[in-house]
């Protein structure tokens, strides 16, 4: 039998390195404000959830977002930068 009529030829292809560095990207590369859940914002502060949400009912905290009387409540990253920094102690710096 000629070689020619069993042989399969296959092509291998060079996929560019374009597309080799496509990865998923973190959500801060397309928003620089994205918002977060109580949780998120506990975590970001370094607190509890619970602490959160008692500040929130005092009328305390960062400022957040509220979707609707009783709706989900978010937080700006901007907002929790913003609290953060307002709250930050410099040592040896008079009150």
């Amino acid at each position: 039998m000629p070689q020619s009529a069993h042989a399969v030829v296959t092509h291998r292809n060079q996929i560019p390195g374009i597309y080799l560095d496509l990865e998923p990207r973190p959500l801060s590369a397309f928003d620089d404000n994205p918002i977060f859940n109580e949780n998120g914002a506990a975590r970001f502060l370094g607190i509890s959830a619970e602490c959160v949400k008692k500040w929130r009912q005092r009328n305390q905290g960062p400022d957040y977002l509220q979707y609707g009387r009783g709706g989900p409540v978010r937080y700006e990253l901007h907002a929790l930068m913003a609290f953060r920094a307002a709250n930050e102690v410099k040592v040896g710096a008079r009150p």
